[in-house]
């Protein structure tokens, strides 16, 4: 993402389906949508299950097999290198509008975005965009057998006397804390909102990764390395 924000520079906005790694349907956002949403990108996910809401990416996938012809492809170098002459020759060359290219047809194509450029991005990045979008909203939850909640993957204590209970999280943007709450609006429980600061959100490392499956990612690391 950093290499086409350089190339291309930072779009008003993106839109993405509910699929990993973009999210969230009703859960929180993700770290990638997080990241976004700090360069001052406005994030639209479609409507779960409706491919018809986003039909130009979606016709794409379909265009890019059978232009690409990836079965052609002796590796995956040269498929690489056939994904962007398709994306070029459909961009570039192939007559969408009116006879005309896309490149032709919308001339701010070649301006691209705002200017992006990894070194400064901790500097223009704003963590009160973050809490802004995350204040608007309202997350349910589980209360466990021994009254905790998961928020981003990260235990966090109700208390016991809750277990089974459904609550809901906001996020209180003056105070940066998690503010849990019962049915009925009554408050339970506040936690420190640790992972959502510009650490943890730039290096896409909100949600903290559990020790197995940390363990299999260092395993598919070792084995990927030996092939």
């Amino acid at each position: 993402m950093r290499r086409i924000f350089t190339r291309w520079g930072l779009p008003r906005r993106i839109r993405v389906d509910n699929g990993f790694p973009w999210g969230p349907g009703s859960e929180l956002p993700p770290a990638m949508a997080l990241w976004w949403m700090g360069l001052g990108i406005e994030v639209l996910w479609t409507p779960p299950r409706h491919p018809q809401a986003n039909g130009q990416v979606e016709r794409f996938h379909g265009l890019l097999d059978h232009w690409g012809e990836p079965a052609r492809c002796a590796n995956p170098s040269a498929w690489q290198r056939q994904v962007d002459w398709v994306v070029q020759t459909q961009r570039e060359a192939y007559p969408a509008v009116e006879g005309t290219s896309r490149w032709e047809a919308y001339p701010t194509l070649r301006q691209g975005g705002r200017p992006y450029h990894p070194a400064h991005e901790t500097q223009e990045w704003d963590l009160a965009r973050v809490e802004a979008y995350l204040a608007q909203g309202v997350w349910p939850r589980r209360v466990d057998q021994v009254g905790r909640i998961t928020l981003y993957n990260r235990p966090y204590g109700v208390g016991r006397a809750y277990a089974g209970q459904q609550v809901w999280v906001r996020f209180e943007a003056a105070t940066h804390m998690w503010v849990i709450r019962g049915a009925e609006g009554q408050e339970w429980a506040r936690h420190p909102a640790q992972e959502i600061a510009l650490e943890t959100i730039c290096r896409l490392e909100v949600s903290q990764v559990k020790p197995s499956r940390r363990k299999r990612a260092r395993q598919n690391l070792v084995a990927d390395v030996a092939a």
